[in-house]
């Protein structure tokens, strides 16, 4: 499961003719001209003549700090020439209407059409990843099992639990959010975690403090919820 940002290409007539960013999973931002400038990311031309979308994720390696949010702000760069000069590629890991029975089979197909994708080996050692995905093979069975509201059930991530970093506590922040909802943040002697450098994190509300029995000063364990957002986990035994 790459870890940077998804993306969808529209293809009419052999032809790429549309690049959209995921969004908010609705409506997405349209980046074709990024694509169309940059001949090296996916082909602009292919040998199939109907309609179809290749979805996939734009990545940068591992080594590139914040190679996440690298690859991500790429895509939202205004200046064409810079965004030539970003060492991001793009690896597909869908493509709708089906070209074939399995998913294995599309994948090698499209690769033979100009794509690179997630079947190539090694990429968890040269990008960043937040899981392992598993999938059923067969299209025509994948299909038949269905789509939740956000996902299909024929797939699903699996992520290992992440371990804690210690920090301590510097001083905590009552943050008053639109609602009016009163949220304590902790401040955090700054950490990495993977490639974020975090500072903040949520201490959720009086009785989360409470049940920890947290103190500035304290050290803590710290984590990313959902590889994003960072949450305390626990109070380091002194």
């Amino acid at each position: 499961k790459l870890d940077g940002a998804a993306v969808s290409l529209l293809y009419v007539n052999g032809l790429l003719v549309q690049a959209l960013t995921r969004g908010d999973g609705i409506e997405g931002t349209d980046i074709t001209e990024k694509f169309i400038a940059r001949k090296d990311l996916v082909p602009l031309s292919v040998p199939r003549l109907d309609m179809f979308q290749v979805t996939g994720e734009v990545v940068a390696i591992k080594e590139i700090p914040n190679s996440r949010n690298y690859a991500a702000g790429s895509l939202n760069l205004k200046d064409l020439n810079e965004f030539k000069t970003r060492a991001v590629s793009f690896y597909a890991y869908g493509v709708y209407p089906y070209q074939s029975t399995t998913f294995v089979r599309d994948m090698v197909l499209l690769t033979t059409q100009g794509f690179q994708t997630v079947l190539e080996k090694d990429l968890h050692n040269i990008y960043p990843c937040d899981g392992l995905v598993f999938r059923a093979n067969n299209n025509e069975h994948f299909e038949s099992l269905g789509y939740t509201s956000k996902h299909p059930r024929g797939a699903y991530a699996r992520k290992e639990r992440q371990e804690a970093i210690e920090t301590t506590i510097l001083s905590v922040e009552w943050s008053v959010g639109k609602s009016g909802k009163v949220t304590p943040v902790a401040h955090l002697d700054p950490i990495y975690i993977g490639d974020k450098l975090v500072s903040k994190a949520t201490l959720n509300n009086p009785g989360f403090i409470e049940m920890l029995d947290i103190c500035i000063g304290d050290r803590v364990g710290v984590v990313l919820g959902g590889e994003i957002i960072p949450c305390i986990t626990h109070k380091v035994a002194a």
